[in-house]
């Protein structure tokens, strides 16, 4: 995904988010300053989330013709190209990301290794 698609999708997910919030707040008029903190912090870590996994899948993809990168960290080994695979990650708050990846397989030790962005 491109920057600015991305942008634009944080923009309208932003809108969302105080949209919804907003008709929260209606509906729940007497909600104590603890509640309404768990429900801005629920609100804002998907859009968190979102934001965290787009910007990581923008960043520059290392390529398998570098040495250096497509070595096995264990034991040295050229790896052995795999293609694109998806990995699920956690945020600090809980919020699961999905990334698609370049993964590869030492064929010496038979470690897999999803490749660094």
């Amino acid at each position: 995904m491109k920057a600015e698609q991305a942008n634009a999708k944080w923009r309208k997910m932003s809108e969302e988010v105080i949209q919804g919030l907003s008709e929260w707040r209606e509906k729940n008029a007497k909600a104590t300053f603890r509640e309404i903190e768990d429900e801005v912090d629920k609100r804002l870590s998907a859009l968190r989330a979102q934001m965290i996994g787009d910007t990581a899948m923008q960043s520059v993809t290392v390529s398998w013709t570098a040495t250096a990168v497509a070595q096995c960290p264990q034991c040295g080994a050229r790896l052995a190209k795999k293609g694109k695979k998806k990995r699920r990650l956690q945020t600090q708050e809980g919020q699961e990301i999905e990334l698609e990846r370049e993964y590869g397989v030492c064929p010496e030790c038979r470690h897999g290794f999803f490749l660094p962005r």
